[in-house]
C-alpha cells in the first residue's frame, strides 16, 4: 500500500498479528529480515523523511525528570544557539566574512528550526496536555502511565516528524485528551 501527503492510515487486528512490528519496520526500527516466501518484499521511503514514533513503552530512564526528557528534543537547536552565542563573542574580535557569512546562515537555520519561539512552544504543549510548569522538575516515574503516554506524545510533537506513527496511542489517556 502507498501512504501520500495528509493522508491518515490505521492498522487494525487482533493482538499479536504484527501491528507493533509493522510499525517498527516502518520506523526502521527493525530490519525485514525474515522471510516467508521468495516475493520481492520491502518497505520504501520516498525522499528522506524523519518519522516520529510513539510507542507503548515510552522512557528509557524514569529518573529523569520531565524537563530533562523533553529538551532532548531541542538538542539541535540548544547545540546552535550556542555556536551562535560563540560567533558573536567572536565576531568582537574577528568581524571576518568566513565569521559574518558562517553566523548569518546558522542564525538563519536557527530561526527556521523554531529557535526563537521553541521555549513557548514547549510550554503551550505542556499547558495543552494539562501539566503545570511545576511539573517539569518532576521524575518521570512520578507521573501515571497515562501522564507518561502524554509526555511522549508531546516530545513527538515537538520533534515535528513529517510522519507520526502511533502505536495504541489512546491506552491511558483520558476523554479530553484522546479527544484534543
Amino acid at each position: 500500500f502507498e501512504i501520500r501527503n495528509t493522508e491518515k492510515i490505521a492498522v487494525v487486528g487482533r493482538n499479536g498479528c504484527g501491528k507493533t512490528t509493522l510499525l517498527k519496520l516502518i520506523s526502521g526500527e527493525v530490519d525485514l529480515s525474515k522471510r516467508d516466501s521468495d516475493e520481492d518484499i520491502y518497505i520504501s521511503h520516498a525522499g528522506n523523511p524523519s518519522i516520529g514514533y510513539l510507542k507503548q513503552l515510552t522512557f528509557e530512564d524514569e529518573n529523569l525528570t520531565l524537563d530533562e526528557e523533553i529538551r532532548k528534543v531541542f538538542a539541535p537547536i540548544l547545540k546552535m544557539q550556542e555556536r551562535l552565542s560563540e560567533l558573536v563573542r567572536k565576531m568582537e574580535t574577528d568581524a571576518s566574512e568566513k565569521t559574518v557569512n558562517e553566523y548569518t546562515a546558522l542564525e538563519e537555520k536557527f530561526k527556521d528550526l523554531g529557535g526563537y519561539y521553541y521555549e513557548k512552544e514547549y510550554d503551550t504543549m505542556l499547558r495543552s496536555f494539562q501539566f503545570s510548569l511545576d511539573d517539569k522538575q518532576k521524575k518521570l516515574s512520578e507521573f501515571s502511565g497515562g501522564q507518561r503516554t502524554k509526555l511522549a506524545f508531546i516530545k513527538l510533537l515537538l520533534s515535528k516528524p513529517d510522519i507520526l506513527l502511533l502505536d495504541e496511542p489512546t491506552n491511558h489517556l483520558d476523554i479530553s485528551t484522546i479527544e484534543w
